[in-house]
């Protein structure tokens, strides 16, 4: 086994972790938004998710730039969204 193996292995990992994390800050967005009405987007927190996800897609796509785009186009959009609901929990909208 090669250490570009491993590296690989702790890259997929870190990236479910980072996913879930994203995913449990949906469900927070989600309690906000069924408790005391503010619009939160929760919804958008799983697509987050999914784009970050897209690390998985180098298995099928060879194009490493389009992978790193599309995970980098989910990380905009978590940033953003937990921004966004950061701001909707401490009142300064």
């Amino acid at each position: 086994m090669s250490y570009s193996f491993f590296a690989q292995v702790a890259h997929l990992y870190i990236e479910i972790l980072i996913s879930i994390i994203i995913l449990i800050m949906g469900a927070i967005g989600y309690f906000y938004q069924s408790k005391f009405n503010y619009k939160t987007y929760y919804q958008l927190f799983i697509v987050a998710a999914f784009l970050i996800l897209s690390v998985f897609l180098h298995f099928f796509i060879s194009n490493y730039v389009l992978i790193q785009l599309i995970e980098m186009m989910g990380l905009l959009v978590a940033m953003i969204l937990s921004i966004k609901l950061y701001q909707t929990m401490t009142g300064s909208d």
